[in-house]
């Protein structure tokens, strides 16, 4: 054999080593079971026993933001999401997993447990411009961990209030936080408005011109190999502002999508590019795991805030709809739960799992006390996720938009298989308001109106909605898409939160009890004066 032979024969071997190992981690196994009310196989039978001595196992949630559904490529996209992928095939798919349709109320509602109507966060999102956030009352996830011996840190997008000390991630119960206060940050410069929004622990810190996304998946890494303590398990939040405008990309990344067309309005290869980024992150956390030996007992979940936006560049084919809507494309989201010591791989569960289920499922699952005084409106679904309990989920979800439309709101009602949704239009003399009815179960991709045939089922819903509505705080967000024009930015974000000692440790009450009283005899049904 002559060398040149020989150099090409280890060439070939080397490829086959390659794919080998390429199908081996990127591709399903052979054999994908599918839990739902006509499957037959016992999914209980699959799910893994832990010991009792088994240590805590430690939780890690990444959260896209502004994901579309067709968007992974184990969907078929031509997005390249191994990674993504990676935790599908190894993992569950949980296919009926709910958000809201926008970031704050998703985010609040995956912290607290509760519905963000009671929190005066579901109309709208929290901008730079507002002095809004989650209610210091409220308790939140980081907190249920912490207290039960975990460390806890945050990298990524917070927008969930940033004006005071008390709204801020470590006052909310993490050790550790690397990331920004707002959304839309400008991904080279890491500013909102000029006003420069990259942090660590209440200290600015600057990249400038790394992308932001890399920022997340390095800042990430950084927690898993040298500051978290080894000894002790964690509780990593990792929300990336990926693929959420600005619509901005690395060109060596865009330039893998070019036959995908670009334009202001559909900016679909930059779209590409940022999602394709956002796998890589994550990635490299996986990664992380792998080399620390973390990835058995590491309980991983991703999800997304809320559906894509077809504007820049998302798809949610065959939904329904997009972000700000409460169509399915709006709210129903690509979720994947991976735990190796307990969930079976290559799994599909089509239980019905709402964000508010989190706080309770997962401090379920890592046998931990959720520690909320408040009534949550999240119920446990670990047992659906395990196969002991049932698909469809106890309560009514609600689906409320004011986005980005002044007076004009979108609400969803979905109770069983029956969604309502409505659409309500207050102009300057007159009100508009549609109403369509669907079997989500029967029509997931809401074509056929059942309105007009099932009018008691409207009336139902709407009563529902009403009684739902009514909860809304009467000064609770409502849409302000852009500033008075009196509001300037600070320089510097982390230099603008007022300290916990320099504000007052009580909500003030407006008019006081009693006149509260009697103005909410006269609010009724169009809201609370007294918080909660």
């Amino acid at each position: 054999m002559t060398k040149k032979n020989s150099i090409l024969v280890l060439l070939c071997l080397l490829l086959l080593v390659a794919a080998y190992f390429f199908f081996k981690l990127h591709k399903s196994p052979s054999t994908q079971y599918t839990f739902n009310e006509e499957s037959t196989q016992n999914l209980a039978s699959l799910v893994k026993a832990r010991p009792a001595d088994a240590p805590q196992p430690n939780v890690i949630i990444l959260l896209a933001d502004d994901l579309g559904w067709a968007d992974v490529g184990y969907r078929g996209s031509d997005i390249e999401t191994p990674n993504i992928d990676r935790l599908a095939y190894e993992g569950m798919r949980l296919e009926r997993f709910y958000a809201t349709p926008f970031c704050s109320p998703t985010r609040a509602a995956l912290m607290t447990g509760r519905d963000p109507i009671k929190m005066g966060v579901a109309h709208s999102v929290i901008m730079a411009w507002d002095n809004d956030g989650v209610s210091p009352e409220e308790h939140f996830m980081p907190e249920s961990f912490k207290a039960a011996g975990y460390q806890t840190a945050m990298v990524g997008k917070w927008h969930m209030g940033h004006t005071i000390e008390q709204h801020t991630p470590n006052a909310r119960g993490f050790d550790h936080f690397y990331g920004h206060f707002n959304t839309d940050v400008d991904y080279f410069t890491h500013s909102f408005a000029k006003g420069h929004d990259f942090q660590e622990n209440g200290k600015s810190v600057k990249h400038e011109g790394e992308y932001a996304t890399d920022v997340h998946g390095n800042q990430a890494v950084r927690y898993l190999n040298e500051i978290r303590d080894p000894n002790k398990p964690f509780f990593l939040y990792v929300p990336f502002l990926a693929p959420h405008s600005p619509m901005q990309a690395k060109e060596e990344t865009i330039a893998k999508y070019s036959s995908r067309l670009d334009t202001p309005l559909y900016p679909k290869k930059t779209y590409a590019a940022m999602v394709d980024s956002l796998d890589q992150a994550i990635g490299q956390i996986l990664t992380a795991l792998d080399e620390n030996g973390l990835t058995e007992n590491t309980l991983v979940l991703f999800f997304t805030d809320n559906g894509g936006y077809y504007n820049f560049g998302a798809d949610n084919t065959p939904l329904r709809g997009q972000k700000l809507t409460p169509f399915e494309g709006g709210v129903r989201v690509n979720a994947v739960l991976r735990w190796p010591e307990v969930i079976p791989p290559n799994t599909v569960n089509e239980s019905t799992i709402s964000v508010m289920d989190m706080l309770p499922t997962l401090t379920q699952a890592a046998n931990i006390s959720s520690g909320h005084t408040k009534k949550i409106d999240g119920y446990s679904r670990w047992d659906a996720i395990t196969g002991k309990g049932p698909v469809a989920r106890e309560g009514t979800l609600f689906f409320t938009s004011n986005l980005p439309m002044y007076n004009v709101f979108q609400y969803g009602v979905l109770d069983g298989p029956w969604k309502l949704y409505q659409e309500v239009d207050h102009m300057r003399r007159t009100t508009e308001v549609e109403t369509m009815l669907f079997n989500v179960w029967e029509d997931p991709n809401e074509s056929t109106d059942l309105a007009a045939e099932n009018p008691d089922k409207v009336a139902e819903l709407q009563a529902l909605l009403d009684e739902r509505l009514a909860l809304h705080p009467v000064g609770g967000s409502l849409v302000r898409i852009s500033p008075h024009p009196g509001w300037r930015a600070p320089l510097d974000y982390a230099d603008n939160v007022i300290p916990a000692d320099k504000v007052h440790s009580e909500g003030h009450e407006g008019f006081g009890p009693m006149k509260s009283k009697v103005l909410q005899q006269t609010y009724g049904e169009r809201g609370r004066i007294l918080y909660d």
